[in-house]
């Protein structure tokens, strides 16, 4: 394994972190390594989808940080909108990448001036994020395909900020609501067996009580699944929204178990919504919905 060092002061084998990820040789089969040390590093990172295997560890992950600020509705330099995909400050197209303790935010804001602002653009396979911080407003993380393990991560937003169609679970993350709006926005397909997985997880953040729901299915197919996930009072007491169509009530999958706090209460929640037994709580660990034994061995 080869390790590269990125340090702003010069102090490393490279100033930026995607000068280190341009170093990285195309379809190599050994995993590298990107040390990243404390610093704000202003700039867009990308993993193409021919550079696998790179693990990206930050010095600490409150002080690595890697910042931008573009959002949907400014303008390129052709003059068309850059659109939500075209905002990431993090993109990850590559299969068998791991980050951790790294900050990674899109300071954008938020406004109808400004509409979605990408912190994370997740699309590989088998991607694992470790003790990171996802900070944003506005679809702050999109996974966008494969399967993705977050563990130990704090996700901020306040609008659909988790979405897309990626098989993803959540394990002991914070995800903190910033004001009223909606936390997941599932795209998942009608022949994908899983999609949004929490277990363990805390519902935080200063939005106001019961202005926050868990979920809309941006697809009609879409899943999200809360198991023994803390929830504060933020969370309205109905819990899921059919995202103004009564249809998706048919077919998203949508479903709780073992909720607690001042918002988990799911005696009041959406009546399309479903309750897990013990039993089908218990089978929906990472290692049964990933299925591999050795949990990615990358």
């Amino acid at each position: 394994m080869r390790r590269r060092i990125v340090a702003k002061d010069g102090s490393g084998d490279f100033t930026s972190i995607q000068a280190a990820v341009d170093d990285v040789r195309v379809h190599q089969e050994e995993l590298q390594e990107i040390f990243i040390k404390n610093g704000l590093y202003e700039e867009r990172v990308i993993v193409p989808d021919n550079k696998p295997m790179i693990r990206f560890v930050g010095e600490s992950r409150e002080h690595t940080i890697i910042s931008y600020g573009l959002y949907a509705k400014m303008k390129a330099a052709d003059g068309r909108e850059l659109g939500t995909f075209g905002t990431a400050v993090f993109t990850v197209a590559a299969d068998d990448v791991r980050v951790e303790n790294v900050t990674i935010r899109n300071t954008a804001g938020y406004g109808e001036a400004i509409g979605q602002a990408v912190a994370v653009y997740a699309s590989g396979d088998r991607l694992v994020f470790d003790g990171c911080r996802m900070l944003g407003n506005q679809d702050t993380l999109y996974t966008a395909k494969g399967r993705q393990y977050y563990k130990s991560c704090f996700i901020e937003g306040h609008v659909d900020f988790i979405f897309g169609a990626a098989t993803a679970v959540f394990e002991e993350c914070e995800i903190s609501s910033l004001r009223g709006g909606y936390i997941a926005a599932p795209s998942t397909t009608e022949h994908t067996e899983y999609g949004y997985i929490f277990r363990g997880c805390r519902l935080t953040g200063p939005a106001a009580e019961q202005t926050v729901f868990l979920a809309r299915p941006w697809r009609p197919f879409g899943q999200t699944v809360f198991i023994d996930t803390w929830m504060d009072a933020h969370i309205k007491a109905e819990g899921w929204d059919n995202w103004r169509n009564p249809d998706n009530e048919r077919t998203a999958r949508f479903a709780e178990y073992g909720s607690s706090g001042p918002g988990g209460g799911m005696e009041r929640r959406a009546g399309w919504a479903k309750r897990l037994t013990d039993e089908e709580a218990a089978a929906l660990t990472a290692e049964r919905i990933f299925g591999a034994a050795d949990f990615w061995k990358y």
